[in-house]
């Protein structure tokens, strides 16, 4: 190869790398040690430069000297190839070093809108808008968000540059989707819209108003929401063609931010329901007409609702942090109330359901109320109580009038029983009195007979008015343990010759678990009398009889079951009503008196029966009675 033309290309091959280097220089930012290699191969080209310069002139070359400048041919060709090739390495260095920077200024931005829980809108937004002005390395932004229809869209805030640069950011900070140009494509579109030739381009454009700044590229970016845009932010006027980095970390920011937003207006609907609720329940307390009393763990009274005000006449002003809750109650009851309520008794330990007592008004008079009340925890500490009472006295006077009313109607089906009940033997007596008086000698046999039945129907009398006796002049039981299973073997066995003569077929079943029981023996004994001859009296032609008893949660079970005629079902509602019977000579006393005796042993009678099968009593009985 001639000597001019190696020449030639090493000078060409070298100021290539030299430029190569220079470049390099600039994107990486080393800038002495590719300076040193351009400025090295720059005095290399300049040596192959003079060469070329004597060899034109007429210099003398020997193969030798060609053959060193092949070689240094061979050099520059791999230098200038080896800096092309590293220059898009450095490259690639370079761009990610800047998506790092881009995705840590991102983080930040994100980690100073998490820390935003305080700021309004106006500042969330401003703050939204510079950062994605940045990220983007754009001049110009907006942000703005969309009216629930879409039909709307406020813009909230704008750049600074548009501040200082656009003459119309003061326009009306409302616009109308129908109306809108670009930015209306992106929310009708529901994606995101990059234009990098904003003159060339034509699809939806409206163009800009007057005084409006320039644009030359743009990204638009909208916030979706359960598929509904909720906001839009666009960017302008990067150095740059926007690319998909910019509209990922665009859109990631705002994510971000309407995050922010969201938990913001949650916690606000959240605060203003609980303050909507704790005024609700405040007037709730204090417009109830029951009384509400809630004290601190010392007593001191917190709460003295109107209610309370009514019962007790203290006004709230009178009670609160001036009145110990010790001192509304008669002396010695506060500590059995509180006792009580760390009791299981009624409604387990703190609470207190249903409890009746008494409390003294602003007079110092008593006033019955019934009492529920709860102890307050805080973080498993007891910090109060709060109680809730109702005034018992217009229900006890209620009470009362039923009572006395009740006592009427009975004492009137009384009286009109007790006359029927005395009136037809006075008859029979005084007629077949008169009847031997006048007749006194004549027939002594037929005389005779007619006494028989004068004194069978004193008898009759004398009978109805011990019954009368015992159910108007009840005595208390006087209750002492005793074997249950014994009282009724004894009973059953007064009864035997009766059974037998009536041909039924007794059964026994008792529970020797059953054990002790506090009851007052003549009291059950005249309980299971009367049922035993109820069962007797309906068995007429024979039958079976079967006493049973057991032990079920805590209570003592005894029933009676025969297989007689059986009790009508519109019988079944007056069993228990004082004089009612079904029987020719009964006093209708008998079940009465066996429901008072069996509720003065806080215990309960039931009765059962199907017409032409038979009848089922069953009494019931606590295993300990409350002292």
């Amino acid at each position: 190869m001639d000597l001019q033309i190696i020449l030639l290309l090493s000078i060409g091959f070298q100021l290539t790398a030299v430029v190569l280097a220079l470049r390099l220089s600039h994107e990486t930012g080393w800038r002495p040690a590719w300076l040193l290699l351009a400025s090295a191969v720059g005095l290399m080209a300049l040596r192959r430069l003079l060469v070329l310069m004597q060899w034109v002139q007429g210099g003398t070359f020997t193969g030798l000297d060609q053959t060193t400048e092949l070689v240094g041919l061979a050099v520059s060709m791999l230098l200038a190839g080896g800096l092309a090739g590293i220059q898009p390495i450095f490259r690639a260095m370079r761009e990610s070093e800047e998506s790092l920077r881009l995705n840590e200024s991102r983080l930040e931005a994100l980690w100073r809108l998490s820390r935003m829980t305080q700021a309004t809108l106006q500042e969330i937004s401003d703050y939204t808008l510079e950062a994605g002005v940045s990220l983007t390395r754009s001049r110009l932004g907006f942000l703005g968000f969309l009216s629930d229809d879409e039909a709307l869209m406020t813009v909230q805030s704008w750049s600074r540059e548009v501040l200082e640069a656009c003459r119309v950011h003061n326009a009306p900070q409302v616009y109308p989707l129908g109306e809108a140009g670009l930015w209306g494509e992106a929310v009708r579109q529901r994606q995101s819209l990059i234009i990098n030739d904003y003159e060339a381009y034509r699809n939806g454009k409206k163009g800009l108003p007057p005084g409006h700044a320039e644009i030359r590229r743009l990204l638009l970016i909208p916030v979706l929401d359960d598929h509904r845009v909720v906001a839009l932010a666009g960017v302008a006027n990067k150095g740059q063609p926007y690319d998909e980095a910019d509209e990922r970390q665009l859109t990631l920011l705002l994510n971000g931010m309407w995050t922010l937003i969201k938990r913001q207006r949650r916690e606000a609907a959240l605060s203003a329901e609980i303050e909507r609720m704790h005024e609700f329940q405040e007037k709730l307390i204090m417009t109830s007409s029951d009384g509400i009393i809630a004290n601190d763990r010392d007593g001191n009274i917190l709460i003295f609702n109107a209610g309370a005000e009514k019962i007790m006449g203290y006004s709230r002003e009178e009670v609160v942090g001036k009145i110990n809750v010790r001192d509304i109650y008669p002396p010695g009851e506060a500590k059995r109330v509180k006792k009580a309520i760390y009791s299981p008794d009624y409604g387990g330990p703190g609470r207190l359901v249903a409890y009746e007592t008494v409390v003294l008004n602003k007079n110092g008079e008593e006033v019955p109320i019934e009492l529920s009340a709860s102890l307050i925890f805080e973080d498993d500490q007891e910090v109060g109580t709060v109680g809730f009472f109702r005034d018992l006295r217009e229900r006890r006077a209620l009470q009362q009038k039923v009572l006395q009313a009740e006592r009427l109607a009975v004492l009137g089906r009384m009286s009109a029983h007790i006359s029927h009940e005395i009136k037809t033997p006075l008859m029979l007596i005084g007629g077949f009195a008169r009847q031997v008086r006048d007749h006194l000698g004549e027939d002594p046999e037929k005389n005779r007979q007619k006494l028989d039945l004068i004194v069978a129907e004193i008898k009759r009398l004398e009978d109805f008015l011990v019954e009368v006796g015992g159910y108007t002049k009840f005595s208390e039981p006087h209750k002492v343990p005793g074997d249950l299973n014994a009282l009724i073997q004894e009973t059953v066995h007064l009864l035997e010759p009766s059974l037998q003569e009536h041909h039924i077929r007794l059964e026994l079943d008792l529970d020797p678990g059953v054990g002790e029981v506090l009851f007052d023996p003549s009291h059950l004994r005249q309980v299971l009398l009367n049922l035993l001859k109820n069962s007797l009296e309906a068995m007429e032609d024979g039958g079976r009889l079967s006493v049973s008893s057991r032990t079920v949660n805590g209570w003592v079970r005894v029933e009676v079951v025969d297989t007689g005629r059986g009790i009508p079902p519109e019988d079944m509602e007056k069993l228990f009503q004082p004089f009612f019977t079904t029987k020719p000579k009964g006093s209708g006393l008998g079940l009465a008196i066996c429901q008072r005796i069996m509720q003065a042993h806080q215990g309960e009678i039931t009765l059962t029966s199907t017409p032409g099968q038979g009848t089922r009593v069953r009494l019931t009985l606590p295993r300990s009675q409350p002292v």
